[in-house]
């Protein structure tokens, strides 16, 4: 079972009640998931390199809700990240939105992200700066999510803090003497306070929100394992297939470990829903949701490798992280691509 055949079964039912309510982007994303390696995107033939074995395969879609696709994208973030590690302790502080906001955010996606990320980020650097034990521009590596782990829709933001900064005024790196970074709850109150003040400005109508919000800023040790975390849901959807469990012809069971108890926990919904649950996160075109800030920044690697300079950190040869290559099923060698067959309709 996977993503795919599921949408591709349940299509006429998903049409029929939701089909209104679906977006372009949502149908864009439909269309991929069920066209990925099939002959909608193309073919590449291939020949062994060893035994002259000649076989081909379907392409894949490429796009970032499709759960079979990205592992490549994934591997190269993922590698990018570890090259700007630092010998510091690390924190991972998470932005959520609350309940009453998420229809808003539902209705306008690409300004309600943006502003949470903005204002997310903007409470962070202030804090950093108005620190008086630190008193330093702050980094960070910022990465929307959209969903629980049940699936349910439920916008946050984790971002990756390293412990430590920048001070512009005597231009010295200014690291943290404790594992703790900032108050949750003090976090909370600017970052509400912010946010609801730019979505007036945009001229969005501001349903009643509790006065206190979620901010968790907690300690994860080096920050590699978190990064890897992350990763995980970067570009690869939001189910892997070996989570679905079953598919009876009108219901749908997923599988999902509870965040509170880390207990394997199972979700059954109609195969309509189920499709609909999955495109409700699928992200506007072009929105980035991985982000970097301050001296992680790709226009700041001068300011990056001044800091690893001065924490002594050895930079490697920066090395070209190659494909996946394609294995001969007859004698396991590699296999070459010599030739391609153009998709049966565009990508889109």
């Amino acid at each position: 079972m996977d993503v795919a055949s599921i949408a591709t079964h349940y299509l006429s039912r998903f049409k029929k009640l939701y089909g209104a309510s679906t977006s372009q982007d949502q149908w864009s994303a439909l269309n991929a998931i069920m066209g990925c390696r099939t002959e909608q995107y193309g073919q590449i033939y291939l020949s062994c390199n060893s035994c002259a074995n000649l076989t081909s395969r379907y392409q894949s879609c490429g796009h970032r809700a499709c759960n079979q696709c990205q592992n490549h994208c994934a591997t190269q973030w993922l590698a990018r990240q570890e090259s700007k590690l630092l010998p510091v302790e690390y924190f991972m502080v998470t932005f959520t939105l609350p309940f009453e906001l998420r229809g808003l955010a539902k209705k306008n996606q690409k300004v309600i992200y943006s502003l949470l990320f903005n204002c997310a980020t903007s409470t962070i650097k202030d804090f950093g700066l108005n620190d008086k034990n630190l008193a330093a521009e702050l980094a960070m590596t910022a990465i929307l999510h959209t969903h629980t782990r049940k699936l349910d829709y439920h916008p946050h933001v984790h971002i990756i803090v390293p412990g430590g900064g920048v001070n512009r005024q005597r231009n010295e790196w200014r690291k943290l003497k404790n594992k703790y970074l900032f108050n949750g709850y003090k976090l909370a109150v600017v970052f509400r306070a912010r946010l609801l003040s730019e979505i007036k400005k945009a001229g969005l109508m501001l349903p009643s929100t509790p006065k206190k919000w979620v901010v968790q800023c907690q300690h994860v040790g080096r920050g590699l394992p978190a990064l890897k975390y992350l990763s995980r849901y970067l570009y690869r959807g939001v189910i892997s297939n070996k989570n679905i469990k079953s598919d009876d012809g009108t219901f749908v069971t997923f599988q999902y470990k509870e965040s509170s108890s880390g207990k394997l926990k199972k979700r059954r919904l109609r195969g309509e829903d189920f499709i609909a649950l999955i495109l409700q996160h699928t992200l506007p075109k072009g929105f980035r949701r991985a982000r970097d800030y301050g001296f992680l920044h790709g226009n700041a690697k001068r300011i990056l490798h001044l800091v690893q300079l001065v924490l002594k950190v050895f930079i490697p040869v920066h090395q070209k992280i190659e494909r996946p290559k394609f294995i001969c099923n007859l004698c396991l060698c590699t296999m070459s691509i010599i030739g391609f067959r153009r998709p049966k309709i565009s990508p889109g």
